[in-house]
């Protein structure tokens, strides 16, 4: 049995680590279609570090666990692999894309049905409240949060100005303005009558 120095085996699984991402990769790109042959010289080369290990007594429990750890990935992944192998000596790769597009545009098209154009606002009546709905969605991409459309957004707001003055009378006047709170951003209204 060879005794390994503890940084070099560190090393070694740095190594394995980092070869099986690479691998991991390099079978999306063959299974995809862009590249043409199978990365085996490259799973070769992570075998043969692994089986250095196979017989290794660790003396330190974290190296034993990661190398157990990074054993167990690569067989999972090479389990998958052969899955995905098999599928396509079948005629049945689940990664081809191109097939799946090619479907998906043929069910498109059976099913195409004439889409009739929702009333919406006239663009007249969303000008004033542009500069509002930027502001808006401006503040809500900052926290990754998707914004409504300009037309569902100005609806929002006439519906609340139009209860506004159901409430307060035709002349009521509505400021909004916006709150940041923490991961949300909410719409106030400030009512002068």
């Amino acid at each position: 049995m060879l005794l390994m120095n503890k940084e070099e085996i560190k090393q070694d699984l740095d190594n394995i680590e980092r070869k099986i991402e690479q691998l991991k990769i390099e079978y999306e790109k063959f299974f995809v279609g862009i590249t043409k042959i199978e990365p085996v010289v490259m799973k070769n080369q992570i075998v043969q570090l692994i089986k250095k290990y196979a017989s290794h007594q660790f003396n330190n429990v974290m190296l034993s666990f990661r190398y157990k750890n990074l054993l167990a990935r690569f067989l999972t992944y090479q389990e998958y692999w052969n899955r995905i192998l098999k599928l396509i000596e079948e005629g049945k790769n689940p990664k081809d894309y191109r097939k799946i597009y090619e479907k998906f545009i043929q069910d498109a098209e059976k099913n195409i049905l004439p889409v009739e154009p929702s009333p919406s606002p006239k663009t007249d009546e969303m000008e004033p409240y542009r500069n509002l709905y930027i502001k808006y969605t401006s503040l809500l991409e900052k926290r990754n949060k998707k914004a409504p459309s300009l037309e569902t957004f100005v609806k929002t707001i006439n519906d609340y100005e139009n209860k506004v003055k159901e409430k307060y009378g035709p002349d009521a006047i509505v400021i909004f303005e916006f709150e940041e709170a923490g991961d949300t951003v909410k719409i106030k209204s400030v009512i002068k009558k």
